[in-house]
């Protein structure tokens, strides 16, 4: 993406050339490749030639300057199709008397065309030059926007253009708030809320009350991870509503997909650091740009040092990261890119609080400082990975079709040891122990060898049957292999819920009471398609479907009694199938409805009897939908009603696995993004929740599942003041506040989690520049007002406990 100390440098040349930045023309968003032959779908429609210009230039992803009398007046028919950046600009400026030039630094300059022989470049004005609303400091409105969907479409869309929710989340949110993970951000999402992530170890989290444990997407890959993703490496966060057919197995609340960033010929540099009170220390580098000054070659290199604490007791975050990625862009449209990733990292795994038994069979929260901490000073989880990813694009002659392939290979190791609470006196089976007694144990997992293989093969492009047809057709293959070694030490009483420490906790992991040695090969492949049609200009209809074949093999082998279990899920398919409807009622507002259904594959599943090979999950939902794009495309409402339906979900009957359970859901969402002035950011959420469990277990049936609100809702906004002459020009100030509704801990309802509301803000200020350099500085405050929650349950003994108030602090220098 583009940064502010390119914003900055780009408008201090202008200067000097007495020249002025055309309003609002400094914008772009990274397009899907990052380059200028790579053809995108733009859809804009007709209006003023500087406002037209100012789309097209936050579509392109490119820095577009200008003297804004050469646009004064001019009016624009639009742009609809599909156009490299250069097609485009040269459609657009037709009959307008303007043309475009490239500076050193692959930027747009619109110029007059010559109407003298010997004229080459339009007179600039030598003084008296009118700035109008132009940012000299501050952070380009370009690194806000968040309109282009990657995620659940084969074809790169504006986010009106698709028959479903999504919510993107861009890079520049995570820094004003200062995320040091992922989630912290999600809660800007409407029905979107954290979960346990195995000690807080593990990306984790519920959609529309679904749970995908341990998976996330990145650049559309299906992705297991023993780890954190690394923000370092994020150009934007896109959460997909409901299943999409063509991808094939999934929950059928949605998905998180990871974009990560591209190499880029414009060069650009940044350094950044943050702290906080607590003892976060992280430090970010970001390099890319044009190798050798080359037109076609780019490269991109961005890395990350962590040594923090946080605010619980002993819990530490050790992590490196570093990717390293190529890119060429074609003179004709090819595009090809290789990516390589390393990560290592060591964080305390913390199973949180607990809860202790009071009467009717329900419990309740401990009552202890949130920083206490019940495991021991060896509970961590160590991670190495290495990840390769390949991409290619080759348009076929100029025939406006082209075949994209994507290979992607990750390797993990990891290692965890950690400390459960199992019971708490007067618990069954030690209830003759002195009340709050603790009852621990060590376990863990050794040597975890994690592999994942993805391929796919796709041809995009155009056609005609009676009406405008596009199609994405291709085929997938992905393969996960994980082998692991188990471990459960034997109880250790001692120790007290008020005083935990008063027994140290010895760790017997290289002398377990159990242990099992465990692989698990997960294998799929299959066809899919991809159809848009235009049987109106104004309605798109849009078709998925997929034939997807599937199988698993399983064995455990009991290390300690040699006992061993095997297990070989034959080879079957399921056929998954969506359909969506946009109508653009006007130019700004669509009506959109949909329909999708997915799949997931069941684990293999052990009973007193039996060992169970099961039929996969299902699911489907419907959703309909309004979205409207006002204030000339600045601000974006979005309003839907989805009802989604989860089948085969497995319970234990009498010892026994059996397909009796699911989960229902429906509910509605409201979202809000954009910057209706310049400056101003604003984002704001709101969801309604009605999820249940359908069960023959009476405990169960009816009620919500784990970890669920009734309600979410969220609000960020900043503001950078703007213009050459106002003294704060360069300070900016931005808060958000959200609300998690109160959750339930278990599928009994035996306790409640509670809700919370959070309140945050900060403040930012660009110094002048230094040369062609700039420096923001950041300070500000999480959990103004220090409230006490918790984030999620991962059962009696595993609750998450929510960060204190938390001072921070951040440099980063842009050159």
């Amino acid at each position: 993406m583009k940064k502010h100390r390119t914003k900055a440098a780009i408008i201090e040349k202008r200067l000097r050339l007495k020249a002025i930045v055309l309003s609002g023309l400094l914008l772009g968003q990274t397009p899907l490749l990052l380059a200028d032959n790579k053809q995108q779908h733009f859809t804009i429609s007709q209006g003023q030639l500087s406002s037209v210009l100012n789309h097209f230039a936050s579509k392109a992803g490119i820095l577009l300057s200008a003297d804004a009398s050469l646009t004064r007046g001019l009016e624009s028919d639009g742009l609809v199709g599909d156009y490299t950046t250069e097609q485009g600009l040269t459609r657009l400026l037709n009959n307008t008397g303007l043309r475009f030039t490239k500076d050193e630094n692959n930027n747009y300059i619109l110029q007059a065309k010559p109407t003298l022989p010997t004229q080459t470049a339009i007179e600039l004005p030598s003084n008296n030059v009118s700035l109008d609303t132009m940012m000299v400091l501050g952070t380009p409105q370009f690194r806000y926007d968040s309109r282009q969907v990657e995620t659940g479409n084969r074809m790169a869309k504006d986010l009106t253009e698709v028959p479903r929710s999504v919510d993107i989340i861009p890079e520049q949110l995570l820094l004003d708030s200062q995320a040091r993970e992922m989630e912290d951000v999600y809660k800007l999402a409407p029905n979107v809320v954290n979960s346990d992530g195995y000690g807080g170890t593990r990306e984790d989290y519920l959609i529309r009350g679904f749970r995908r444990p341990s998976d996330i997407y990145r650049n559309g890959v299906r992705l297991k991870l023993t780890r954190r993703i690394d923000p370092a490496t994020v150009d934007n966060i896109q959460i997909l509503k409901g299943p999409v057919a063509d991808i094939g197995q999934m929950m059928p609340g949605g998905l998180v997909n990871i974009i990560t960033k591209k190499p880029q010929l414009e060069s650009e540099n940044h350094l950044s650091t943050s702290f906080d009170e607590h003892g976060q220390r992280r430090a970010v580098f970001d390099s890319t740009g044009a190798i050798a000054d080359s037109d076609n070659f780019a490269y991109r290199v961005t890395g990350s040092w962590e040594d923090s604490d946080t605010f619980r007791d002993n819990s530490s975050v050790d992590r490196r990261f570093l990717s390293s990625s190529l890119s060429w862009f074609g003179d004709t449209g090819g595009y090809a890119n290789i990516n390589y990733e390393y990560s290592r990292e060591k964080r305390s795994l913390d199973r949180g609080v607990f809860t202790v038994p009071t009467t009717n069979g329900k419990r309740r929260l401990i009552d202890v400082s949130r920083d206490l901490r019940y495991d021991a000073d060896f509970s961590f989880n160590e991670v190495e990975s290495h990840l390769i990813e390949i991409d290619t694009s080759s348009p076929l002659a100029d025939s406006g079709w082209s075949i994209d392939t994507k290979l992607f290979y990750n390797r993990e190791r990891s290692d965890d040891t950690y400390v459960d609470v199992s019971r708490v006196a007067p618990d069954s089976p030690v209830s003759a122990l002195p009340t709050g007694t603790l009852v621990r144990r060590v376990q863990g997992n050794r040597d975890r060898k994690l592999d994942t293989f993805f391929a796919r093969v796709q041809t995009t492009g155009d056609f005609t049957f009676g009406v405008p047809m596009t199609i994405a057709t291709g085929a997938e293959y992905f393969q996960q292999k994980e082998a692991w070694t188990n471990f459960v030490g034997a109880f250790q009483i001692g120790g007290t819920v008020t005083n935990p420490g008063s027994l140290s906790i010895v760790d017997d992991s290289s002398t377990p009471s159990r242990e099992d040695k465990r692989d698990v090969t997960l294998e799929s492949y299959g066809p899919y398609a991809q159809l848009d049609i235009k049987p109106f200009d104004d309605v798109t209809v849009t078709l998925g479907l997929r034939e997807e074949y599937y199988s698993s093999d399983y064995s455990q082998q009991a290390v300690i009694n040699s006992t061993a279990a095997s297990i070989d899920v034959p080879r079957e398919s399921k056929f998954t199938k969506s359909v969506g409807l946009v109508w653009n009622v006007v130019p700004d507002l669509s009506l959109y409805s949909s329909y999708a259904d997915t799949f997931s594959a069941q684990n293999i599943y052990t009973g007193n009897a039996t060992t169970a090979v099961l039929s996969p999950q299902q699911g489907r939902q419907y959703e309909v939908g309004t979205k409207w794009a006002t204030l000339n495309d600045k601000l974006l409402l979005t309003l839907a009603y989805f009802d989604i339906k989860q089948t085969n979900v497995v319970e234990t009957v009498n010892g026994e696995p059996e397909l009796t359970g699911g989960i229902d859901s429906k509910g509605m969402e409201f979202s809000l993004t954009g910057n209706p002035l310049p400056g101003w950011n604003i984002r704001a959420a709101l969801g309604l929740l009605d999820a249940e469990i359908v069960s023959e277990d009476t405990d169960t049936n009816g009620n919500r599942p784990r970890n669920v609100p009734e309600k979410t809702a969220s609000l960020w906004s900043s503001y950078e003041f703007q213009g050459l002459d106002n003294p704060l020009s360069g300070f900016g100030i931005g808060g958000g506040i959200s609300h998690v509704g109160n959750r339930y801990g278990d599928s009994e309802h035996s306790f409640e989690l509670g809700d919370y509301t959070l309140v945050d803000a900060g403040i930012w200020y660009y110094f002048p520049s230094m040369g062609s350099s700039t420096l923001r500085v950041d300070l500000g405050v999480k959990n103004i007002t220090d409230e006490e929650y918790y984030t999620a349950s991962g059962g009696d003994y595993r609750i998450s406990v929510g960060s204190t108030r938390t001072v921070f602090g951040g440099l980063r220098l842009d050159f």
